[in-house]
């Protein structure tokens, strides 16, 4: 059993300032995120950490939610420079607005069946940079996003 985070931003969410992560589709024109994230997630019941990514389109109100979100292992503040896949514990998922009954949002999220995020993180600076790539074949599923991400810390 695994136990997946979706943060869905609310519509005062303040986007940190020059914060961008974008992907595109084949030669599709590049899409940049309006909403992104980046922080460190403590689970507080097991003391696990990791380091969490994310960049979205759209919002709940107006049912158009698209967002990718990433996480890799936390190994301690000094700076980090690696490529990770999902075999070396990345997490990398796609969420999307979906039909619901009258009265609820809808929302469905998968996981990716192929994931590469190649990464430079720098803790205490507060900075992560770098690209992704994933495959989402399950499930009817068709993408192969590719992106780039260049961030500043949430939760600084």
């Amino acid at each position: 059993m695994t136990a997946q985070h979706i943060y869905l931003p609310k519509t005062n969410f303040t986007q940190k300032q020059g914060n961008i992560l974008t992907w595109q589709f084949g030669t599709n024109p590049v899409t940049t995120s309006t909403i992104t994230f980046f922080y460190l997630h403590h689970f507080i019941p097991t003391g696990e950490k990791s380091w969490s990514i994310s960049g979205s389109t759209g919002t709940m109100e107006d049912e158009n939610i698209f967002l990718y979100l990433f996480s890799i292992p936390y190994t301690n503040d000094a700076p980090l420079n690696k490529t990770y896949t999902l075999k070396d514990g990345l997490i990398f998922q796609h969420g999307h607005s979906s039909p619901a009954p009258s009265g609820f949002y809808g929302f469905t999220y998968v996981d990716a069946d192929e994931a590469t995020v190649k990464i430079d993180i720098h803790p205490t600076k507060g900075i992560a940079t770098g690209t992704f790539e994933a495959k989402f074949k399950s499930h009817g599923y068709r993408t192969q996003p590719k992106g780039t991400f260049n961030l500043l810390r949430d939760d600084l």
